[in-house]
């Protein structure tokens, strides 16, 4: 399946729980927000010069934005998407892309 759009999210973590952070993303988040309808892959970076957040993780999706973020919000709703809180919810950026 070819990707329509591709998803780049940007976070950090609440100061001083990087490592809460990344075990969060890593073991949690990045397979349940994979698993949304419309999500073909994902990946994950640590973003080099900390701008606009600590780390980027890059989603190829078939589905429109709104699709998957409306998806990603009403899996948060029902508790099928679990949440942290080491994320710094004031530094999420997000950005989609459609290819050219």
């Amino acid at each position: 399946m070819s990707h329509q759009y591709s998803l780049i999210i940007y976070t950090s973590p609440v100061e001083g729980r990087e490592d809460d952070f990344n075990a969060w993303y890593d073991g949690v988040h990045l397979a349940e927000f994979s698993a949304l309808p419309g999500v073909i892959s994902a990946r994950r970076f640590k973003v080099t010069d900390g701008k606009p957040a600590a780390y980027a993780a890059i989603y190829e999706i078939s589905s429109t934005p709104k699709e998957v973020l409306g998806a990603m919000n009403a899996a948060i709703k029902d508790g099928s998407m679990h949440m942290s809180d080491a994320i710094d919810l004031s530094s999420v950026v997000t950005t989609a892309l459609e290819p050219r």
